[in-house]
């Protein structure tokens, strides 16, 4: 099958048999859906079709037998991240029964907390308002177009009444709000929405990654949620006609348990990073980041898988990568790259995932260098006006001067030199540096003096970076940092409607299945969007609470 061809709900239910040996090598839970028609070929559940991914293969139904424990509840959640404790705390807050089961003896958070938002009440204290068309636009055609508009107008319209849901939650618990910066480029501004969000007890008890999500349970479990750890679900349950009525899930003792939801199952298992299988057919740029960041390697596709092997179908490939350029050294800033061999090859002063496909594609390499002079901290300084934005600003509040991203990045800088020397380099010469960073002298300073000659001119006529970002390098000492982009989520995945349902592919509904969350696709393609910094978690917010609204009963009237 090409990595651009939709997957058929057809074939999905066929397949070569894969052994239970191949499937654990790939890191894959199986599950399947509970049918009356599975087939009987000796054990491997398959259809005798062509297909031979793992999302292509139906395993055996977990015979009743075996199931030790039946729990009934109305909804059920699987996956305890940022979409799932939300639908979580939100379901159950309206007066639905809730179980979340989560696979691991955790709750799973990434980034550094922060959600961003269209509007909320913290940007109206601020006085920051946005042109909605003009940042929905931005979304659309960062995703080239192909993601569904309904679908992330649906988030445009929600983003602001969440969002000060969760503030109230917040301040309830002792939190506070600090709304960062974004970028002032013209060509990729990024809007200062960014909500982070710090204090108080619960935050006290974990870390800024998933505090969030610790937050969420806390209130879940007062409003009458359960939630069970280390209880991975390996099968979906169906009947006769196809309805999702549950899922079996296993125990670390082995035991098999199975919950019944009468109102739906939750799909919130996260993204597929470390399953090399679907990179390969959705994702495959992902092979070429140095690392991937995402602390979670439990992200293996398991709801992706479930979702397929109950009829869904997936969205088109390729799947958009979240990436940014941190996997080695933390700044960068709009200055010279080079490329291991010591040449130029992009405008630097571009996004985060910009500098992530420049480098790997345009550069040829997991990893470039940032070159600057003496004089760097006041080009930076300079350039903040015209740019910025992550990481090349910094995460400042809203408000503060530029001055304090100088101040944050003049401590990363000297502290990199100090205890990360693999990623940061200085040197009191040209020649010296090129030997530090290990490129071929000869070319890194011709390539200085190029661009050098560029600054001078005030024109760029190489790669047509803005003539505001161009700042020479001639006073040493002389500093280069590793540019190298590293892998945060596979953000696609599995096809939704846009009220969450999956989807076949006759764009109809498995019943009773929703998927939310970075297991979930069609709000974005080909690439994520950044202009609304934080939408990642903020579609995680959006999704899980007017989900959970809307299996509770109650979101026709709270949505107005």
């Amino acid at each position: 099958m090409g990595a651009s061809t939709r997957i058929s709900r057809r074939s999905l239910l066929k397949g070569a048999a894969l052994s239970a040996a191949s499937v654990a090598a790939l890191g894959v839970v199986g599950c399947s859906p509970q049918s009356p028609d599975s087939s009987d070929d000796g054990g491997t559940g398959t259809a005798g079709g062509q297909g031979s991914h793992t999302w292509e293969v139906k395993p055996e139904p977990i015979a009743a037998e075996r199931i030790k424990e039946t729990v009934d509840t109305e909804v059920l959640v699987i996956g305890g991240g940022y979409s799932g404790t939300c639908c979580a705390l939100s379901a159950a807050e309206n007066g639905a029964k809730v179980i979340l089961v989560e696979k691991d003896a955790m709750l799973n958070g990434h980034g550094v907390g922060g959600t961003g938002a269209i509007g909320s009440r913290e940007l109206d204290k601020l006085g920051i308002s946005f042109d909605k068309p003009i940042e929905m636009e931005r979304w659309v055609s960062t995703c080239g177009n192909r993601c569904r508009e309904s679908l992330v107008a649906k988030w445009f319209r929600e983003s602001e009444r969440c969002m000060n849901w969760l503030l109230d939650l917040a301040e309830k618990n002792g939190a506070t709000c600090m709304v960062t910066v974004g970028s002032r480029s013209a060509v990729h501004p990024e809007i200062d929405c960014y909500h982070m969000i710090m204090g108080g007890e619960v935050f006290e008890q974990h870390s800024a990654a998933d505090f969030v999500e610790y937050l969420f349970e806390a209130e879940a479990v007062a409003a009458g949620a359960q939630f069970v750890y280390e209880m991975p679900a390996v099968q979906l349950v169906q009947d006769g006609d196809g309805r999702v009525t549950g899922a079996i899930c296993q125990g670390k003792e082995g035991d098999y348990v199975q919950y019944n939801a009468s109102k739906g199952v939750v799909l919130a298992t996260g993204d597929v990073s470390y399953n090399d299988e679907y990179l390969e057919e959705f994702a495959p740029i992902a092979f070429k980041v140095m690392t991937r960041l995402c602390s979670d390697q439990g992200n293996v596709g398991d709801g992706h898988n479930m979702a397929a092997w109950a009829g869904g179908t997936f969205q088109a490939a390729p799947w958009p990568t979240m990436m940014h350029p941190q996997a080695a050294a933390a700044f960068h800033g709009p200055f010279l790259f080079v490329n291991p061999d010591g040449k130029r090859f992009m405008n630097e002063a571009t996004w985060v995932q910009g500098k992530c496909v420049g480098v790997m594609v345009n550069g040829g390499a997991d990893h470039a260098w940032s070159i600057f002079d003496a004089n760097w901290q006041t080009d930076l300084l300079d350039s903040l006006q015209y740019g910025g934005g992550m990481f090349w600003d910094s995460f400042r509040a809203f408000g503060t001067d530029y001055q304090t991203a100088v101040d944050a990045h003049t401590q990363t800088v000297e502290k990199g030199l100090e205890s990360a020397p693999v990623y940061y380099k200085r040197a009191d010469t040209l020649e010296e540096l090129a030997e530090l960073i290990e490129v071929d002298k000869d070319e890194f300073l011709a390539t200085v003096e190029r661009y050098n000659e560029r600054c001078e001119a005030g024109e760029d006529v190489d790669f047509y970076k803005e003539a505001h970002f161009l700042y020479p390098i001639k006073e040493g000492p002389f500093t280069a940092c590793m540019v190298a982009p590293g892998l945060l989520a596979v953000c696609g995945g599995i096809h939704i409607s846009d009220d969450f349902e999956v989807l076949d592919d006759a764009d109809e509904p498995v019943p009773g299945l929703y998927a939310i969350g970075n297991c979930a696709g069609d709000i974005y393609a080909y690439d994520y969007p950044i202009n609304v910094q934080g939408n990642s978690h903020g579609r995680c917010l959006v999704e899980g609470k007017c989900l959970g609204e809307q299996l509770a009963g109650v979101y026709d009237q709270v949505k107005a």
